[in-house]
């Protein structure tokens, strides 16, 4: 799942341009969705459009 700027600005959560270790894109979340907590974003360029795809980590670490 992938947002545009629009859907995010306003937003708390940080935006990164690459992802930190530690946290999950949702292709690698194992278990379910509900585990995790989306945290950040990342921001990908995505056929020439700025696209933000959620990080997670899981709740409670």
């Amino acid at each position: 799942m992938f947002y545009q700027f629009f859907e995010i600005v306003g937003s708390e959560k940080p935006i990164y341009q690459s992802k930190p270790e530690g946290f999950l894109v949702y292709e690698e979340i194992i278990g379910e969705l509900m585990d995790y907590e989306e945290i950040a974003y990342l921001e990908i360029i995505q056929d020439g459009v700025k696209v933000y795809e959620p990080l997670y980590v899981r709740e409670g670490d």
